[in-house]
């Protein structure tokens, strides 16, 4: 480790003493002298103070600020009022904390105003991390202690691989790496203390991994397990463990683990501590590898799970994965072309599935991708089983793949979900870049072209990988969730297009064309919903609805709240009574039904309270005159804008159950002769009380500016001064 002048880092006891440190990891020789060495660590950043340090140290600080705040108490009211003034025109809000984090144009929480929203730092765990990373002895025997559990974590994870549907990682690489990781605990660390344990597995962390081009899976397996155990694959076992315990029981489930009792939930938080301590030694070394790779992506995960899709941790997590994405090479094609087929592969596989989360947060958070497409040059991973990469005869295998990689057989692999979801994550960049950049003159005619992308990609999907509403009665339950995600994901994409259109039009196509897409997110809701009485679907539940259910939930009642308010009819192909009979079915399942607590569950609970509140407002609104019956929209007023003005978007519901019927035309796409109109956003603040033109909405959604957006720490909106 070194410090910002290259020169490298004492240990703490050495530092505080004063004398010359040798620099030796993990433990130097003077403290091993000095038989210190449960004392001996190297702190990341020494000179930093703890919160609420020494008594001196805060009465210095009290007579520094009273001597300052004399100075800045007369410009202080003028800076804040300043700073105020210099706000964008769009955001709304004061008084909100520096510490609360951005939220942009395609977040789920954005539907419900055309402003920037924010999310609150989440402080689950946070005493937890700061003692795994200031009290070295208690976190290296913690982690030993947690290592010596490596049988339990062998049958957590084959069962996980066994299921099938979203590994990554081929099976027999990992289970064949762990089961001679168990041999070598229980052979060689039952008489060696905590303290040797720990030196012998850093001390193998902190050499290079050399994989050779033609390096044999044994080999590779070699590399980082047995004598060669290193933190990097400790920690991606913690990962796998949690996220295998965390699909499998509910979180009340007591384990053994060893004669060490303890519940399911407790379990995971464990292994999310501990698998940030491994990331933070292996970081002190500055090596890059596969299984480094595997780690990060694996904890980052299990953070998702345990701290929410929402977790500022999270997106940290993943900046620093695609930083070590770039740092090994990762993105380029001759990283995968220079490696034995198998290892190939797999990192085909982890870089197509990095690509796709990093697109996925980025949409949730409405912030910038980090791995662009455009700087990855790999191929799609090949449709095969986990088996089939560890064959000898190649080219049998291969037999097996049609002209564009997919298996022939029709089978569900977990590499079939990579490439689907893959194919998709690349017009998710494209939509992305729309919502986030600045319009300019040829803004409509890129809609256009990043919707046939879009279309393209999806006709790239075999049509036996699809979903259909009859195939929870035929396919297998994991296969299914596969198959609606990717469903979801393609109808996403559709959607965020749709909502750009309607900030850029005043076509009447543009609205209907995204409730229509709307109603066809929510009809795969409440597949969902039917199954939920499966343990599967109980567990991806929470966040699926988060990432696609609330977007599409938000537009629909916001739009039917402005249109009932403005006394128009709701242009949509769905009748209104049936919007709200299915908006009305699913806040009141949402409101009953006993789900998993988690920082997830407490933010879907409490935006499904904003969707609540904003039907009743508009089932309870009467005016004068009584919107027309007619659902179909064709406004005299807008009949000829309507013919020719802008992009027709629109998606086919998914009622097909068979391959012939999801053959049915793709949604369609016209251009008409005119550009698009001015700005028609779908906020709920001061443009539609504008766009009105009355004192109709003056105080109508006040109450949304004082709701408590702020689920245990999760997600806030602004607050109006």
């Amino acid at each position: 480790m070194l410090r910002r002048n290259r020169t490298p880092v004492s240990c703490e006891p050495c530092r505080i003493a004063k004398v010359r440190c040798d620099h030796v990891t993990p433990v130097c020789q003077r403290c091993q002298s000095r038989n210190i060495v449960n004392q001996c660590y190297y702190h990341p950043a020494p000179l930093t103070k703890a919160k609420g340090g020494n008594s001196g140290s805060l009465t210095k600080q009290k007579h520094r600020s009273q001597a300052r705040s004399k100075s800045k108490a007369i410009t202080c009211t003028s800076i804040n009022s300043q700073r105020k003034a210099n706000q964008c025109s769009y955001a709304n809000f004061t008084g909100v904390p520096d510490s609360f984090f951005f939220l942009g144009p395609t977040s789920y929480l954005s539907v419900f105003r055309d402003a920037p929203l924010l999310t609150a730092p989440n402080d689950s765990l946070k005493a937890e991390f700061e003692q795994w990373r200031t009290d070295f002895t208690y976190t290296c025997s913690r982690l030993v202690h947690l290592i010596s559990m490596v049988g339990f974590y062998y049958d957590q994870i084959a069962w996980y691989y066994g299921r099938g549907g979203f590994s990554i990682i081929p099976g027999p690489l990992v289970l064949r790496s762990l089961h001679l990781v168990q041999e070598h605990i229980e052979k060689n660390y039952r008489d060696m203390t905590s303290d040797k344990i720990y030196k012998e597995i850093t001390s193998a962390t902190s050499r290079p991994m050399k994989v050779t081009t033609n390096v044999s899976p044994n080999e590779f397996c070699s590399l980082f397990t047995g004598e060669n155990l290193r933190w990097e694959f400790i920690g991606f076992i913690f990962a796998l463990a949690g996220l295998s315990v965390q699909h499998r029981y509910k979180g009340t489930h007591i384990l053994n683990l060893k004669g060490e009792e303890m519940d399911a939930e407790t379990f995971t938080k464990e292994m999310v501590l501990a698998g940030n301590a491994c990331i933070q030694i292996c970081g002190q070394h500055g090596h890059v590898n596969d299984v480094m790779i595997w780690m990060r992506y694996t904890h980052a995960l299990l953070v998702s799970e345990v701290l929410g899709e929402t977790s500022q941790r999270l997106y940290s997590l993943l900046g620093d994965l695609v930083s070590s994405v770039y740092a090994m090479g990762l993105h380029y094609d001759c990283h995968c072309v220079n490696a034995p087929f198998y290892l190939s592969e797999t990192r085909k596989r982890v870089l197509a599935i990095i690509h796709k989360g990093d697109k996925g947060v980025s949409t949730l958070l409405g912030r910038p991708p980090r791995l662009p497409h455009k700087y990855c040059d790999t191929t799609l991973p090949l449709d095969l089983a986990d088996d089939q990469l560890f064959v000898a005869d190649k080219a049998s295998v291969l037999k097996g793949l049609n002209e564009d990689g997919w298996n022939r057989q029709g089978q569900f692999y977990p590499a079939t979900v990579i490439r689907m979801r893959s194919i998709l994550s690349t017009v998710r960049e494209q939509v992305l870049e729309l919502a986030l950049e600045r319009k300019h003159e040829n803004y409509d005619e890129n809609i256009l072209k990043t919707y046939q992308s879009c279309q393209t990609a999806w006709d790239q999907i075999p049509v036996r990988f699809r979903y259909n509403s009859c195939c929870w009665q035929e396919k297998d339950i994991i296969e299914c969730l596969a198959r609606a995600i990717i469903y979801f994901e393609y109808l996403s994409s559709v959607f965020h297009l749709q909502r750009i259109r309607t900030r850029y039009t005043e076509s009447p196509d543009a609205t209907k064309d995204l409730l229509d897409t709307s109603m066809q997110v929510l009809a795969v809701v409440m597949d969902l919903i039917k199954q939920y009485h499966r343990h599967d679907v109980q567990k991806q539940f929470q966040w699926t609805f988060l990432v696609y259910g609330i977007p599409a939930a938000g537009v629909l009642v916001t739009e039917l709240h402005r249109h009932t308010i403005s006394n128009h009819p709701l242009p949509s192909s769905s009748s209104r009574s049936e919007i709200i009979r299915t908006l009305s079915t699913l806040i009141s399942w949402l409101q009953t039904i006993e789900m998993p607590s988690s920082v997830t569950t407490n933010a879907c609970v409490e935006v499904i309270n904003v969707i609540s509140r904003l039907l009743d407002e508009a089932l309870n609104y009467r005016s004068f005159h009584s919107p027309p019956p007619c659902s179909t929209f064709q406004d005299p007023k807008h009949q000829l804008k309507s013919h020719n003005t802008g992009v027709r978007i629109s998606t086919p519901f998914p009622e097909q159950c068979t391959e012939e019927m999801a053959q049915s035309p793709q949604p369609q796409i016209t251009i008409g002769e005119t550009s698009m109109g001015p700005s028609m956003g779908l906020s709920l603040g001061l443009e539609m009380d504008m766009r009105f033109g009355d004192d109709i909405m003056s105080e109508g959604l006040n109450w949304l500016d004082d709701l408590d957006w702020d689920t245990g720490n999760t997600v806030t909106a602004d607050k109006a001064s």
